[in-house]
């Protein structure tokens, strides 16, 4: 009996310790998948931080989706998780915004916590157009993100872009835990948030090299199309696939809208909230502004080079 019994009790705790492996975790409880960053460093992280404080302000979900939590479908079986939906635990933009914060963070930009009210000289906030994992014969990651870092004191557009990742893997015979799925899903938007905080440093060293003490020119980037990239030494178009026009040539436009804190599309590329300010090329632009509840305000502005061009638009329910 002394013998036997040390083994029995310990038996329910090696099926404890087999069904937190199985399952995820005997904590992580419910039919949401849980996505937190580490909040140690990368190995590779940069252990000098630049002379660069930015505050992420936050995402939009614009997916065409019935929940903000949702992530996707599943039709094979995900150990942890019961039905074909797959949730997560807390909104996708809160999810997109610690990831941003995290990549930004270990390659050496001093990042705000969401609850510091100090001054930060740039601000980063975006658009989530597309995030999904799809469990089925193979495991399908769909992210496309559309990212635009602003300066705080001028309002003026630094850079802009979209990132796009798709991946699909194979789980393996024995399927996927509810642990798998998230760790798959954040390893894919961790490369995707990586590549926008490489591309945002890249401009600030070529926009800034004074915070650097460097000499660097912006460089493109596989999976990464900047719409804006003011300043830099190149910018590419997704339409035109051009050089952006040297910085002589552009004019200030100010756009404001009544509800303010609206969408500004300026010739269709997304450039922030209202209000706002931002360099663009001298000429005829198309300036639309988005707000949910209202009809889209549009209006064509002439902007002059070298001149500050002021618009406001209103909204009709």
């Amino acid at each position: 009996m002394k013998v036997r019994l040390p083994i029995a009790c310990a038996l329910p705790v090696f099926i404890l310790a087999g069904c937190a492996n199985l399952f995820g975790s005997i904590a992580d409880t419910g039919n949401e998948i849980r996505i937190r960053e580490d909040g140690k460093p990368a190995a590779n992280a940069r252990q000098e931080k630049y002379p660069i404080t930015l505050r992420v302000a936050g995402y939009t979900d614009a997916r065409q989706v019935d929940s903000p939590r949702r992530a996707g479908i599943s039709t094979s079986r995900v150990l942890g998780l019961a039905g074909k939906d797959i949730m997560l635990d807390r909104d996708v933009s809160e999810v997109v915004a610690e990831s941003a914060r995290k990549r930004l963070n270990d390659d050496g930009i001093q990042v705000l916590a969401a609850g510091d009210v100090t001054a930060a000289q740039f601000q980063l906030g975006g658009v989530v157009k597309e995030l999904s994992i799809d469990v089925k014969d193979r495991d399908y990651v769909k992210i496309a993100i559309e990212s635009t870092l602003t300066e705080t004191a001028s309002g003026k557009v630094i850079w802009s872009g979209v990132v796009v990742e798709k991946a699909d893997r194979y789980a393996g015979v024995s399927g996927n835990t509810k642990r798998d799925v998230a760790d798959y899903l954040r390893k894919e938007l961790g490369i995707a948030m990586a590549k926008t905080s490489e591309s945002i440093i890249s401009v600030l060293m070529a926009t800034r090299p004074d915070l650097f003490n460097i000499a660097a020119v912006a460089k493109p980037l596989q999976g990464v199309t900047v719409y804006s990239n003011v300043g830099a030494v190149s910018s590419v178009s997704p339409a035109t696939s051009a050089a952006a026009e040297p910085m002589g040539v552009n004019g200030m436009l100010a756009v404001s809208s009544a509800p303010s804190r609206a969408k500004v599309y300026v010739d269709g590329v997304y450039f922030g909230l209202t209000p706002l300010r931002a360099e663009v090329g001298g000429g005829v632009h198309e300036v639309s502004v988005k707000l949910d509840g209202y009809q889209t305000a549009s209006e064509k502005v002439s902007v002059r080079k070298g001149d500050s061009t002021e618009l406001e638009l209103k909204f009709r329910r």
